[in-house]
């Protein structure tokens, strides 16, 4: 679960990309912390078809090694042959089987790109030695499994660019000096240098085109999550998420036996502000006061939300330090900082926010719906006591049933 500060999609607000997305898409490179996201996207995405595609390369190369081991394709030397059937069974099937691997076991994944690179070179290398040593013997047929490896991996392994530029010039370099060093004719030698460079040359820049697009398509999946998502004035979440992220904090909370607490903030005579100074400067202070709330979900689990109209909602798991006030006082006088006029307020003469919180610790008795309430109890009763103040309860200590909501009198 993330912060809940808002993300950069990279879209104007017209939902098209803009100009510095284009040219990270083009780079094929984004911020560290989007870049790493999108890697454990892509490869998921890849993983299908880099599974079946290998299966079938693996079941491929089996089929032709049985075939030829009886007889009836190739009239090469038995001592051509034995270096064939030992490259293919002993190099280039295990390391398929290593790939093969790599796309099924959950643990591999995230070692992928450069688990499925070194074996793809491993297994390319061997397919252009037995290229080679058929050539060398008369069979220079044998260079379409060099074409196919090269189509092979550069386009369905479902490698990232830059991996597959590694690949392509690895096998493109290593079957030329393989075909040199075996001595295949210089003749022959070009000629399938000339079909190898063509087909990676074409199988790389359909990998490039193919990048491209899944990164378009992985940005614009976001900025389609943020709009169902967020709310659009404050860039937070919305009042959705926040009832299934807390759902399921507060799930994750009782497993772990680990408090949760819930801090709402109201902006005191919002309505007043907004008669008085006009809409925008009322979006403008949503805005504001959003991002100092934004800042305060600082650990991975913690996040807020615009509960309401000028409503938030912090929540914090496993809140730690002593004082249960301390970063709701820190917020109240952030929001005082901003020293934005609120000449209406009976408050002050800014604008200011009133604070109510509440804390379950792991043996609660209560409901996520009872600890909500008892925040909100909280909250009223900090109005009640003058606004621009932070009250804090603990859950166990209001008795006031579920769903009937405890009205205070003002003392």
């Amino acid at each position: 679960m993330q912060s809940s500060r808002k993300r950069t999609t990279g879209f104007t607000e017209t939902g098209s990309i803009d100009a510095a997305t284009e040219l990270e898409v083009d780079r094929l490179r984004f911020a560290p912390e989007t870049e790493a996201e999108f890697q454990a996207y892509f490869v998921q995405r890849s993983l299908p078809r880099a599974r079946w595609a290998t299966a079938i390369y693996l079941a491929l190369v089996a089929v032709v090694t049985a075939i030829n081991m009886r007889g009836t394709m190739t009239p090469l030397a038995e001592s051509v042959l034995q270096p064939i059937y030992l490259l293919r069974l002993g190099i280039a099937c295990p390391a398929l089987v290593v790939i093969l691997a790599a796309t099924v076991i959950p643990e591999l994944h995230r070692h992928y790109q450069w688990i499925a690179s070194a074996a793809v070179i491993v297994t390319g290398m061997s397919v252009m030695v037995i290229s080679g040593l058929a050539a060398a013997a008369g069979m220079p047929q044998f260079q379409m499994g060099d074409v196919l490896v090269v189509v092979y991996a550069t386009l369905f392994l479902g490698l990232l660019f830059r991996a597959v530029m590694v690949v392509a010039i690895a096998l493109l370099v290593g079957f030329i000096g393989i075909g040199l060093a075996l001595g295949v004719s210089s003749e022959h030698l070009i000629f399938a240098s000339s079909v190898v460079f063509a087909t990676t040359l074409m199988s790389v820049l359909s990998a490039l085109r193919m990048e491209r697009l899944v990164r378009a398509n992985f940005i614009e999946n976001r900025l389609l999550n943020d709009i169902a998502e967020r709310d659009g004035l404050s860039g937070l979440y919305n009042r959705r998420m926040f009832d299934n992220l807390t759902n399921r904090l507060w799930l994750q909370a009782q497993r772990n036996r680990e408090a949760l607490q819930i801090i709402l903030v109201d902006i005191d005579h919002f309505k007043a502000y907004n008669d008085l100074y006009g809409h925008q400067a009322g979006d403008n202070c949503i805005r504001r006061v959003a991002a100092i709330i934004a800042r305060a979900a600082k650990r991975p689990f913690d996040f807020c939300a615009r509960y309401g109209g000028e409503e938030f909602v912090l929540v914090l798991y496993a809140p730690s330090g002593s004082d249960p006030t301390g970063l709701s006082e820190q917020i109240r006088r952030e929001v005082m900082a901003l020293n934005i006029p609120h000449t209406h307020s009976d408050a002050s003469g800014i604008l200011t926010v009133s604070i109510g919180s509440a804390t379950a610790e792991p043996d609660t008795k209560r409901s996520l719906a009872g600890l909500i309430q008892t925040a909100d109890e909280a909250l009223y009763r900090a109005k009640q006591l003058g606004r621009n103040r932070v009250l804090h309860v603990d859950s166990a200590e209001s008795n006031t049933p579920t769903g009937a909501f405890k009205v205070f009198a003002i003392k």
